[in-house]
């Protein structure tokens, strides 16, 4: 479970100024995802806000209980595309068990091409010290059956994913400053889509026991 003590809200994390503020946006093609070049571009990098549901899903454009805004990554547009947006944290000095929650929803064609061809969406953690990955913080999802959570929409040929709660596992990073990374990307083969949203908790929260 979580215990009481909780950071403050690093600035923007959960999007709630309204602005693309502190997040630093890139674009690129799949897969793999490749993002080299920089830039926040609406359409691929989008805030949503107000009541509006997803068209394939059917669920909230905005993460229920994660305020007023999330953000869009990706579109339905083809053409082998992929947007990543990531945010750098600072973990405080002299707390090993931290845990970063944020919310997740997805959205996939399934063209049925083998699997390092399908869209996906990506999660990882990256100590910015060594540029390494964390480990017990990656997450990938790439279209197909029997994906957890998923709904297919036969209409379209779409999996889809409403709004889930994860946590990311910091613990043994007191000190650092790591770069939370969430990308998304269309088909290689460039003729079908994947897009995610992404909202984040206001908090670290310190953990009482971690299971990676």
């Amino acid at each position: 479970g979580y215990a009481v003590h909780a950071q403050n809200c690093p600035p923007n994390i959960d999007f709630e100024n309204g602005s693309y503020g502190y997040w630093k946006f890139y674009v690129g093609s799949c897969c793999p995802i490749v993002t080299p070049t920089p830039g926040q571009i609406t359409g691929r990098h989008t805030l949503t806000s107000g009541s509006g549901v997803d068209f394939y899903g059917g669920f909230p454009i905005v993460a229920p209980n994660g305020g007023l805004y999330s953000l869009k990554l990706g579109n339905n547009g083809t053409g082998a595309q992929a947007e990543r947006a990531e945010y750098f944290v600072h973990i405080p000095a002299g707390v090993n068990n931290y845990s970063l929650i944020y919310n997740f929803a997805v959205v996939f064609e399934d063209p049925g091409h083998a699997p390092s061809e399908q869209p996906r969406f990506e999660v990882s953690v990256f100590d910015s010290t060594t540029g390494l990955l964390v480990p017990c913080a990656q997450y990938t999802y790439v279209s197909g059956s029997g994906l957890p959570g998923f709904t297919y929409n036969s209409a379209y040929a779409v999996w889809w994913r409403g709004w889930s709660t994860a946590s990311l596992d910091l613990s043994g990073l007191a000190g650092h400053t790591i770069r939370v990374s969430f990308a998304s990307g269309d088909c290689k083969l460039s003729g079908h889509f994947g897009y995610g949203y992404v909202d984040l908790a206001c908090s670290l929260f310190q953990i009482s026991s971690v299971v990676c």
